[in-house]
């Protein structure tokens, strides 16, 4: 048995290297010895949940609440955690277990709005919101979370533009929010142009830090087109009958992915989804996503078996069950080869949706921990023609294992796409998919509200009030490019 003193060595070392593997294997030492690590287990469990380690974040923090932490602090980023991986649930039974002034009245009441946001519970949603506002007048997040609900009253009205006038709202991610707010409330009134100088300083707020690397997005890209089927059938190992089976879902933000996401969900062999992002895991341990990254990793004596383990594991501490479940991770374009090795023949569903309308929702929506949404609509524009660019060449290496559906298609004939969606994926099409938007499931995308209701037409031709206004995206859309 590795010793304490090694393996805090050993993390801080990992820590300092970036080494995903090092920093795991010393933590499962030093949480399995309840190493008297006292506060230094907090930062250790922010490690670990960048690491996707979620059940060892939790046990470092148990031990940092039995090692003296502040009353309920060690509960409260638990509670964080749990919402920042999906567990929005979990999230909210222990924040509401947790006496309302603790951390502080603000925090506590944000983290029971967002939870209860995500779970489609307005009533309590609205009433933490009003709690954060009443501490903190200021929370521009707070007012926001009201506005994308419909819940603000005249005087709310008023209130925000007093908050507006005074400049109260000091930190980027309250002004980002107070500017958006007042391109909801523009917005609702028809005054397109009032609401898009709104949603233009909104981005560019966000856009002071979430800035756009296009030189990094084109590398990536070509990163990952250097996967084909034979390099994908070099590697590619196939997986026992008796392993959890993924069902990997793609597209741009905004593009009807949580929409598909929620429709395969209801279905009863599947447990659930969401934005997983595990193939990160899965690169860090490679040491790469190339398909010359995957030979080394081999060569090293590295296993797909082992790789495929990984992601499973990870999953299940997300993903309750023993049935499918739908990965609809961020920018899954770029992992779609190491994740064809891993889960040979997977299906793969690809949305696609009206350029103008896609790049609108993308531009409008708050996307408040993407750095999408901090890109403007020339850089919306490029990275469109990138995914494209990345869907032709999906096209050609996968075949039938890729199945692409358009969004207007979809909400046009629903029953005969989805049922189209379901038997791609290997399974028997069933009535309450239709009804999805009955389901109480978590959904933590800014789709929150929208799948709460049946499929309608009401994303057609969002673009169309602000088609004025998009003219550089309408240029840089014009450039294709090549891989």
């Amino acid at each position: 048995m590795q010793s304490l003193q090694a393996a805090a060595a050993q993390f801080k070392q990992a820590l300092q290297r970036d080494d995903r593997t090092g920093l795991v294997e010393a933590a499962k030492v030093l949480v399995s010895q309840s190493a008297p690590l006292g506060p230094q287990w907090s930062g250790a469990a922010d490690q670990l949940v960048r690491w996707g380690e979620l059940e060892l974040a939790l046990s470092a923090l148990d031990l940092w609440k039995a090692q003296g932490a502040p009353p309920f602090a060690a509960e409260h980023q638990q509670a964080v955690l749990l919402a920042r991986t999906g567990h929005n649930r979990a999230a909210l039974d222990k924040v509401t277990a947790i006496p309302e002034n603790l951390p502080a009245p603000e925090a506590n009441a944000y983290l029971r709005a967002s939870a209860a946001v995500t779970l489609g519970d307005l009533e309590t949603a609205e009433a933490e919101f009003r709690r954060v506002l009443k501490a903190v007048p200021e929370s521009a997040r707070s007012w926001l979370g009201l506005a994308q609900m419909e819940r603000l009253t005249e005087e709310d009205r008023r209130s925000i533009e007093v908050l507006a006038a005074s400049g109260a709202a000091k930190e980027q991610t309250d002004r980002a929010a107070l500017e958006h707010v007042l391109a909801l409330l523009a917005h609702r009134e028809r005054d397109f142009a009032t609401a898009f100088a709104h949603y233009r300083r909104s981005t560019e707020i966000k856009g002071e830090t979430m800035k756009y690397q296009a030189q990094d997005n084109v590398a990536s890209a070509r990163i990952a087109a250097a996967w084909t089927s034979d390099s994908i059938d070099h590697h590619a190992q196939t997986a026992p009958a008796s392993e959890r089976k993924p069902i990997f879902l793609t597209g741009l933000p905004r593009s009807g992915t949580t929409l598909v996401e929620q429709i395969l969900s209801a279905h009863s062999q599947v447990d659930g989804g969401g934005e997983l992002g595990l193939a990160v895991q899965v690169e860090a341990t490679v040491g790469g996503f190339a398909p010359s990254d995957f030979d080394n990793y081999v060569a090293r004596g590295g296993s797909i078996e082992a790789l495929r383990a990984l992601y499973l594991r990870l999953a299940g501490e997300r993903i309750g069950g023993t049935g499918r479940f739908v990965d609809k991770s961020l920018n899954q374009s770029r992992s779609i080869g190491p994740l064809s090795v891993l889960f040979p023949h997977a299906p793969i569903v690809w949305m696609q949706r009206d350029p103008a309308d896609n790049a609108w929702s993308i531009y409008r929506s708050w996307l408040a921990n993407n750095v999408v949404g901090g890109w403007s609509l020339a850089e919306i524009a490029h990275h469109m023609r990138i995914e494209e660019a990345m869907l032709d060449h999906w096209r050609a290496q996968l075949g039938e294992q890729l199945l692409v559906v358009s969004y207007a298609d979809l909400v046009d004939a629903p029953d005969q796409w989805v049922e189209r969606i379901t038997r791609h994926c290997g399974l028997e099409p069933e009535a309450g998919q239709i009804d999805f938007h009955k389901s109480d499931r978590a959904v933590s995308t800014a789709s929150f509200l929208q799948v709460r209701e049946p499929i309608n037409r009401r994303g057609i031709g969002v673009a169309a009030p602000y088609r004025e206004h998009m003219a550089a995206f309408d240029a840089a859309y014009a450039d294709r490019i090549a891989l």
